[in-house]
């Protein structure tokens, strides 16, 4: 996506250029992409503000002006994105410029220079009539003439040889100062996009305030990562390469897409998803002979208790295994409760429970029945549920018979059919635990984890099997 700039008012009013460029500096020094009337817009500065193209978006960012950047009427503070027919005004009386998103196949246009005096014609220079030669009378006089004519031969193909080494020594020169130049460009948007990044970072980081510790921890990552490669810019900046820049703008790019990722689930209000959710899901032991208990989470679907879980947990890896005895125990609860198996289901990893005699029924999860929309790509997702079963500390001081869930969370990296991948960043083994979006809404059971990745890579199946599951029940 090209950006096409007309200019509204100043001196260069009726100005119009087209650019496919990732940064077009806008001010009144000559050597700007959209230059200004040095003379005459002067509430514009030397280098007023530029725009930046990330994919086919494009940004605007004031580098520090005089008097500001408005962007329909509003003056900004940070790296704002910009929709076509936005108009752009340099301080609050300044030119203003209206901003069209074109297609690739618009062509490039370069803002026409201001009129100025016409360049003056080489004059027309009369020669002399060159008198007749004297018929030479002898062989010496022959010869004088011929290294004559030779010799002026000799002068004229070495001032074209002259003229074609300084035009080719121009060539190389101003050749070599653009790269240079476009080699500059690319540093500074890149160091305005690291430095963007580490201000967002942090802003991420204080808006958790202790909710989810292994997104902080994931978005400190981030923060190392954009440093270092902060570090390695500077080098490449001193060493002129064009290939180290060039690489580093592939890793920039990586580097970004993980942390909106982050910065968007960071912005997820996980208290009140944890608030809401929180008493409906259960640990499950599930016993097949003597010291042979398998342990999972479990999350009531129907207040006469109803419980989903994997299907791995009841019956084992293959499905073919019978429980002697299941018992579940609801977060924050002393109480052991006995269940029974209902149905597994033989093509995705889940199976129904049933706990019976609970009088006044059991908290339930959100979303199961509601027609929850599928998550996409990037969205972020909290889990509850109980990582390591009891392996892992869930009880405080004075609480011995309670257990305390496990709050962790992530973002949905890939989506088909039977399967929703999620990159996590909170422990792993939560087997049985359910999903939830932004709203609080489960969309999706947890059943396994990349191996080698410890929990960071999952997997679960979406929401549409569950119902279906327990339509069988009813």
């Amino acid at each position: 996506m090209k950006i096409q700039i007309k200019v509204l008012g100043g001196a260069r009013a009726g100005m119009t250029g087209v650019f496919s460029q990732a940064r077009v500096v806008i001010g009144r020094h000559p050597n700007s992409d959209l230059p200004f009337d040095p003379d005459r817009d002067l509430d514009v500065s030397g280098r007023h503000a530029e725009l930046l193209r990330e994919g086919n978006a494009w940004y605007v960012h004031d580098l520090g002006s005089r008097n500001g950047t408005f962007v329909n009427g509003h003056r900004i503070t940070h790296h704002t994105k910009l929709d076509d027919t936005d108009q752009i005004r340099f301080g609050e009386d300044g030119p203003r410029l209206e901003i069209h998103l074109v297609g690739d196949g618009t062509p490039d246009r370069r803002p026409a220079p201001a009129a100025g005096a016409p360049t003056p014609t080489p004059r027309e220079m009369a020669g002399t009539p060159r008198p007749a030669a004297r018929r030479a009378g002898s062989t010496t006089q022959r010869i004088r003439i011929e290294v004559g004519r030779q010799t002026r031969k000799l002068r004229a193909a070495t001032g074209v040889i002259l003229f074609v080494l300084v035009a080719v020594s121009a060539f190389f020169i101003v050749g070599n100062r653009r790269q240079q130049q476009r080699r500059e460009r690319d540093v500074q948007a890149m160091q305005l996009r690291i430095d963007s990044i580490l201000r967002a970072s942090e802003e991420a980081v204080a808006m958790l305030q202790g909710q989810v510790e292994g997104l902080a921890d994931a978005l400190r990552g981030s923060q190392y990562d954009v440093q270092r490669l902060q570090s390695s810019l500077e080098a490449a900046r001193a060493s002129g390469s064009d290939a180290e820049v060039e690489s580093l703008r592939r890793q920039l790019a990586v580097a970004t897409t993980t942390f909106r990722a982050q910065q968007l689930a960071a912005q997820v209000d996980y208290r009140a998803i944890n608030e809401a959710n929180q008493f409906a899901v259960a640990m499950i032991w599930v016993e097949f002979g003597q010291n042979d208990i398998a342990t999972g989470t479990a999350f009531a679907v129907t207040s006469d208790g109803k419980l989903i879980t994997n299907r791995h947990v009841v019956a084992g890896e293959d499905g073919s295994r019978r429980p002697i005895r299941i018992a579940v125990q609801f977060n924050a609860s002393e109480q052991v409760w006995q269940a029974r198996l209902l149905t597994i289901d033989q093509d995705v990893d889940l199976a129904v429970i049933q706990v019976d005699r609970i009088r006044g029924g059991v908290p339930t999860v959100q979303g199961i029945g509601t027609g929850t929309a599928v998550p996409a790509t990037g969205d972020p997702v909290a889990v509850i549920g109980f990582p390591l079963g009891d392996d892992l500390p869930m009880r405080s001081a004075g609480e011995a018979n309670l257990i305390r869930s496990t709050f962790t969370a992530g973002t949905v990296s890939k989506v088909i059919p039977d399967l929703i991948q999620i990159d996590g960043y909170g422990a792993p083994g939560l087997s049985g635990s359910p999903v939830f979006d932004r709203d609080g809404n489960v969309v999706a059971v947890l059943y396994g984890a990349q191996p080698g990745t410890n929990g960071r890579i999952v997997f679960s199946v979406p929401l549409d099997f569950v119902t279906d599951l327990l339509q069988q029940t009813n």
